[in-house]
Parts: C-alpha cells; structure tokens; sequence
C-alpha cells in the first residue's frame, strides 16, 4: 500500500517564485535592512538638524548648565541667548556664552557620521550600535557640562583675564580629550561585547586579539 502521507508531505525548503520568462527568484523580506537603512536616514538627520539648528541647541544646554550649577551658585541662562550667567545678586557676576566652537553638537555631529558607517557592515546589530552612540553622546553632553562648570569655577578663583585662559585652554580642553576618549572607549567595548557576555571579558578577548 502506497504512503500517502509521505507522498503529501510538504517541502519545508521555500518555494521560489517564478518569474516572467520562466526564471525563478527567491523573495527575502528587507526587514534588517530596512531597519538599518531608517537608522542611517535618523542618524544623518540628527547631524544635519545639529548643524542647522545650533543656536537652539546651544542654547539648550545652556538652560541645562544653568540648571545644574543653580544648586550651587545662583545661575541663570537668558532668555534669548546661548550665555549663563553665574553669581547673580553678586559682586563677582559674570557671564560664559558658549559658541559654535564649544557647544557638544561639535562632538555629536561627527558621532552621528561614525554611527552610519558602522551601520553598514551587518555583522553589527543595529540596536547595539544605537546604543553604543547613545552612551557616547551622553559623555561628550556630560563632559562638555563638566567643562562649563570647570571654566566657571577658574574665572572665579583667578579672575575674568587669568582664570578664563585657564579654564578654557587648559583644564577645558583637557576634559574635552579624557571625555572623547573615554565616550569612543565605551562604544568600542559596547560594539565588541556579544550578547551574554561581560564588558570586561568582552575587553580582555579584544585585547589578547590584538597582542597576537
């Protein structure tokens, strides 16, 4: 007696459709990289929008500096300008506009850049790389406040003339380096840790990697 259930039983492999003229193509859903393609597209008009749009955005964070220094000293950002002026109601008042130059957005920008080419390679989840680039903006944000309150801090012990040099040339620019750094260390080693495993193992793998 013949097996009819063997003779019905379906190919699991995936039929290929047949195209016009006889040819057959097989259909893959885009799903990853369609994913990917609208993270590109997101990331490429983060940049643009900071470039566009960095008087606003650097007026945001000065409302953010302000907000942060007020629990120490009285702080308060205008209204109508990127600046935050620190010790009101004092006769040491003084006030810190923060230019193009000095502004995150100068460090973001170039991450978003960052972020789109490691979005091409497929070996790379796209949601690991969103969230390696999320902690590294955050540090350079983080860093760049750091900076203000730093420079703040110099002007009032050396002064406008002598403390402001030091700050912003010195100091500034020294917490600018470490928090690069450290914002492209975090999202080196969030990229090169695979899922389940421990930062520092996932460090130590790279590491003897590279020794060898």
């Amino acid at each position: 007696m013949p097996n009819d259930l063997d003779a019905r039983r379906p190919s699991r492999r995936p039929r290929a459709l047949r195209a016009p003229g006889g040819r057959h193509t097989s259909v893959r859903p885009p799903l990853a990289s369609r994913g990917r393609l609208i993270a590109i597209v997101l990331l490429a008009a983060t940049a643009l929008s900071l470039m566009v749009f960095q008087y606003q955005f650097r007026h945001l964070e000065a409302d953010a500096a302000a907000r942060v220094y007020d629990v120490v000293t009285p702080t308060l950002a205008a209204s109508r300008a990127p600046i935050i002026w620190f010790g009101l109601g004092t006769t040491g008042a003084f006030g810190l506009a923060i230019t193009p130059d000095c502004s995150s957005a100068l460090l973001i920008a170039p991450l978003c850049g960052l972020g789109m080419a490691l979005m091409v390679p497929r070996r790379l989840p796209v949601r690991r790389v969103a969230k390696a680039l999320a902690v590294a903006a955050a540090v350079m944000v983080a860093g760049n406040l750091l900076r203000i309150g730093v420079i703040a801090m110099a002007i009032r012990m050396d002064g406008i003339g002598t403390g402001y040099q030091v700050g912003h040339l010195v100091l500034g620019s020294l917490i600018s380096i470490v928090c690069i750094a450290l914002g492209l260390a975090l999202l080196t080693l969030i990229l090169i840790t695979r899922d389940g495993e421990r930062p520092l193992a996932a460090a130590v793998r790279w590491h003897r990697r590279a020794a060898s």
